[in-house]
């Protein structure tokens, strides 16, 4: 069975023990382990409570130590809906012009603090916990607010629409708080793809295969292995290696690029993002309108379906303002030079 195969298969187990998870608590009435979502580990943290989100996400953050973002790449439930979703929409060969790809890596981190982080620290500030219970079932698996609706608005935003405006796995690169938690825990982990052998020609498959859009052959020509937090261990770029040059490994190996490689690589490797103005513009008034929100405590009584929308709308829908008023005002200047 291949690496691919492998990564499908814990996906459906991983399904198959939610679908488990769910029935055991709604409909079997067993209340062993509650919700295991991130949410739930720093509500009961903040309550002095040890749950069963506490248990599983301390297990996640100790291989993220060993293996990077591997928990994307093979364990993530709704990373595997985008892959499903990106996959369906790349069969349909539908073509949507992207006049910029955002570098928008701050975002993530922003959107963790204000949502988990800034609600802990608060509640801490209030009343630290004088001891701290071990509960597993503390908080039911579903958290009792999504809807219907919810549900759908997500399934919907956060996959078709992100992808056909940015790219692949655009939730996973840009817009996952926990994503980029596990950013802070991966960047020490010990587990890399790297040069195994001195067979790479620079040929350039893995960079076209990464759906992170991590410059694969950059980093290994730098460092002789990927050290891009964006990394998840998929390891699609191991497959299509044609000289099995490159592989997960646990230790450096100390091999590095032939000179010609490194000049083919170097011709193929992917273009970094870089930040422009045009980016600034939508992260600074992202970031503005997100705090008035919070600030104003708009987001806390707003309904669940306002809720999902916030992150991923506002963001899409300020990033259409800004360009259409670049469009606007880039038309505006080359009237100008055509009357001088």
């Amino acid at each position: 069975m291949n690496t691919q195969k492998l990564r499908i298969l814990s996906r459906v187990i991983l399904i198959l023990l939610m679908a488990v998870h769910i029935v055991t608590w709604y409909v079997l009435d067993i209340y062993v382990a509650g919700s295991i979502g991130i949410e739930a580990l720093f509500s009961g943290l903040s309550r002095g409570v040890i749950n069963a989100g506490f248990v599983f996400w301390m297990l996640v953050f100790a291989s993220a130590l060993l293996f990077g973002r591997g928990f994307c790449g093979w364990f993530c439930w709704f990373g595997g809906y985008v892959e499903l979703a990106d996959w369906g929409i790349g069969k349909t060969k539908i073509k949507i012009p992207r006049w910029t790809l955002l570098y928008l890596g701050i975002i993530p981190f922003v959107a963790l603090s204000l949502k988990v982080y800034s609600a802990l620290v608060v509640n801490w500030l209030k009343s630290f916990p004088a001891t701290f219970a071990f509960r597993l079932a503390d908080v039911e698996p579903w958290g009792g607010q999504q809807t219907g609706i919810s549900i759908l608005i997500t399934l919907i935003l956060y996959g078709p629409v992100l992808f056909f405006v940015f790219g692949k796995r655009a939730w996973c690169r840009y817009l996952c708080p926990i994503g980029a938690l596990l950013k802070i825990f991966g960047s020490v982990g010990v587990g890399k793809i790297r040069l195994v052998s001195d067979g790479c020609i620079g040929c350039g498959k893995c960079n076209q295969v990464c759906d992170m859009q991590v410059d694969v052959l950059g980093e290994l020509r730098t460092h002789g292995e990927v050290r891009s937090l964006n990394c998840i261990r998929c390891l699609k770029c191991t497959d299509v290696c044609p000289n099995g040059a490159i592989a997960f490994s646990m230790r450096r190996k100390g091999i590095s690029m032939s000179a010609d490689a490194s000049t083919r690589s170097e011709q193929n490797s992917l273009k970094r993002r870089r930040i422009s103005a045009f980016d600034v513009t939508i992260v600074l008034l992202w970031l503005g309108v997100t705090l008035f929100f919070v600030l104003a405590n708009v987001s806390q009584n707003a309904p669940m379906e306002i809720k999902v929308f916030m992150t991923a709308g506002l963001l899409l829908i300020i990033y259409g303002i800004v360009w259409m008023m670049h469009k606007v005002w880039s038309r505006i200047r080359m009237g100008e030079r055509e009357i001088r």
